[in-house]
């Protein structure tokens, strides 16, 4: 077994000397295996070994007592463990997930915390071939991406790996065997209320009666489809690089240059998003279909929402993506002299007195201070809001200029408005200055806006 762990390595650079390794350990028999077998190499490869057991606390003492022997076992070994307590009943009512999502979840909420401070660290499952095959058959069922479960992917800033893939569950059982070692066992897993193990149970057995080397056929298939994956998700990715901007909680990409896309190139991009956003893996409805018939309507304007967790917002050629739901939020303040705020978008603007004798940039406002009625006040739109813009006689609408400027729908209800002591609107940044402030003097008061912070 080793030998074949270590050549399966090679060719895939999972591990290498000097790694540290955090070990997720249920105490079954495959994590169990995964404990002792990197107990086993540590020495000769120089690695530095962590555990991590999580009590869901679903199975009243057993769980607890799992987590106790995953950390007597690792300690018997030399091999630090820390043990995490997640309420898996409360995150359910609270997101509105099943039972396995929400262990998941919160598994990985506790991995990512307790690695965050070692950001080189591998986090290391234990998920043989029999598992891989399971997911490909659930996946299919789903009618979604067959991708099982990748040998090595991105787990915020550090890397699952998963070097027991190249394995049976009999072969792991063999391996404890050998040692004479007794792994916990969760009697969850033989519960037919979840997909997985009626997949287990009832589903892989009927298809390996037609075809005995179903294990190993679709092993092969899985690897094929992971190359292939890796080349298209990489020309995917220099295509959206071109197209797209890229922040940390959100995107924009320009709508008509992913149209220019060739279909497969569009979906793998769309899947690429998902993946940049950190929501590929808890998503288990492909929703492509979807979103390609939303990009394709005629309406210059809307959202596509995906579980309310993301939402793409198309405003004419641009499609923002932001994390969970968008809500427009109304806001009012007074600006008060050199007090700078923070607005809802995270722009800054702030009030300050100057000698200056111009009427200031787009991110500026300078004006007399005599011909400008005191406070201040910076608030979002309201129904009916007119400006009389600079060198014009009447006035316009607020709303008709958003549209004329084809400022983004979902932008509008949070762009900052200027509003004198009187409530006339003397500004709108970087589209708008009112005929207010046509003079200015020897003491002026300056507006700046800051969308750069």
């Amino acid at each position: 077994m080793k030998d074949k762990i270590l050549a399966d390595n090679q060719k895939h650079q999972l591990f290498n000397k000097g790694d540290t390794l955090f070990l997720a350990v249920s105490g079954g028999p495959d994590s169990l295996a995964l404990l002792h077998f990197f107990a086993s190499i540590q020495t000769s490869w120089d690695l530095t070994l962590y555990t991590l057991t999580v009590d869901h606390q679903l199975r009243e003492q057993d769980s607890f007592e799992d987590a106790l022997f995953v950390k007597k076992q690792s300690e018997s070994l030399g091999i630090p463990c820390q043990i995490g307590r997640v309420d898996v009943k409360q995150y359910q009512k609270e997101q509105q997930v099943g039972t396995q999502a929400a262990a998941r979840a919160l598994r990985y909420q506790f991995f990512q915390k307790k690695m965050k401070d070692t950001p080189q660290a591998k986090l290391v499952l234990a998920h043989h071939q029999d598992d891989l095959v399971e997911s490909l058959v659930m996946q299919f069922i789903k009618g979604v991406r067959p991708t099982g479960m990748p040998i090595k992917r991105r787990f915020g800033e550090q890397v699952i790996i998963r070097p027991f893939l190249c394995l049976t569950k009999d072969e792991l059982w063999q391996y404890l065997n050998d040692l004479q070692m007794t792994p916990r066992i969760d009697q969850s897993n033989e519960d037919i209320k979840y997909t997985r193990n009626r997949v287990r149970q009832k589903i892989i057995p009927l298809l390996k009666e037609e075809n005995p080397n179903l294990q190993n056929g679709l092993s092969r298939l899985h690897e094929q489809l992971e190359e292939e994956d890796q080349f298209l998700n990489r020309l995917a990715k220099e295509k959206l690089d071109e197209i797209a901007t890229f922040q940390k909680e959100n995107l924009t990409f320009s709508l008509k240059a992913f149209k220019e896309f060739s279909l497969p190139l569009q979906r793998r991009a769309f899947h690429l998003i998902l993946n940049y956003l950190d929501y590929e893996k808890s998503i288990d409805k492909d929703y492509f279909q979807g979103f390609k018939e939303w990009i394709e309507s005629g309406q210059p304007n809307g959202q596509f929402v995906i579980m309310d967790r993301l939402t793409f917002i198309k405003a004419y050629d641009q499609c923002y993506i932001q994390k969970g739901k968008h809500v427009a939020s109304s806001y009012d303040y007074q600006l008060s002299l050199d007090e700078t705020i923070t607005l809802p978008n995270g722009w800054l603007m702030y009030l300050s007195e100057v000698a200056q004798s111009d009427p200031g940039n787009q991110d500026s406002l300078i004006c007399d201070k005599h011909h400008i009625t005191l406070p201040i006040t910076v608030r979002s739109r309201k129904n009916g809001d007119r400006i009389q813009p600079l060198g014009m006689k009447g006035h316009q609408k607020i709303k008709d200029i958003f549209i004329n400027e084809k400022i983004p729908q979902y932008l509008r209800d949070e762009w900052p408005i200027i509003v004198n002591g009187d409530g006339e609107i003397i500004w709108i940044p970087y589209i708008c200055k009112s005929h207010l402030v046509k003079d200015s003097g020897k003491q002026n008061i300056k507006i700046t806006i800051d969308i750069n912070n």
